[in-house]
């Protein structure tokens, strides 16, 4: 059985929003939700992004098409066979585009303040793991990030333990990006591209689709 392909698409931020009118964390979601417009024209369903000419235009059509799913994780109403899945920390932001239900975090590695965090959201073994690392600010920021992207595979967000997640069938952590971490699992082993994009990947495949349906 052939495995199921996911596809993650990271950005700057700022690159993708410049001309955009959000502000704070309005404005990392709009990077994610414009990372996952690409998504859905390079799998070949960039007709759902039909006539808009602007990216204020292309999330309002996304806003129109996601609903919250279970336990509030947002879903496509209409086409449940496009799962995705957004993620932003740092200046970057992050979303996974595939057939199936799957969780994405990524994490900018830094300083954790002190030992109270490492107790509360990390076991005894994932505390002297960190503890014993020659880099400890990784090794915890890898952990944290593997853990969000569980309880996002679920929709749970932070409403459970960390200390007591179940291991989905599949995970993989990776580092494509400089100083930052990230993990990706789903139920299912998957083959997984990653690749760093920029706007204009997304403004020329929007007038693509235009033309197409002129």
């Amino acid at each position: 059985m052939k495995e199921p392909q996911i596809r993650i698409y990271t950005g700057k931020i700022h690159i993708w929003t410049e001309n955009l009118e959000e502000k704070g964390r309005r404005r990392e979601s709009a990077c994610g939700r414009l990372l996952l417009a690409l998504g859905l024209c390079e799998m070949g369903r960039g007709e759902l992004l039909r006539g808009a000419e602007h990216f204020s235009e292309v999330l309002d059509i996304l806003d129109s098409l996601t609903i919250e799913g279970e336990h509030g994780k947002p879903c496509f109403r209409e086409y449940p066979w496009i799962q995705f899945n957004i993620s932003h920390s740092g200046g970057y932001g992050a979303c996974a585009v595939t057939s199936i239900p799957c969780g994405l975090d990524i994490q900018e590695i830094r300083k954790f303040r002190g030992s109270r965090i490492l107790e509360r959201t990390m076991t005894e073994q994932e505390q002297k793991q960190i503890r014993s690392s020659p880099d400890p600010y990784l090794e915890f920021s890898r952990l944290w990030a593997k853990k969000e992207s569980m309880v996002k595979l679920t929709g749970e967000g932070l409403t459970r333990s960390l200390k007591e997640l179940e291991t989905p069938a599949w995970l993989e952590t990776f580092e494509h990006l400089p100083a930052y971490t990230g993990c990706i699992c789903a139920d299912t082993r998957c083959q997984v591209y990653i690749e760093e994009a920029v706007p204009e990947r997304l403004e020329q495949a929007l007038r693509k689709e235009r033309k197409r349906h002129c």
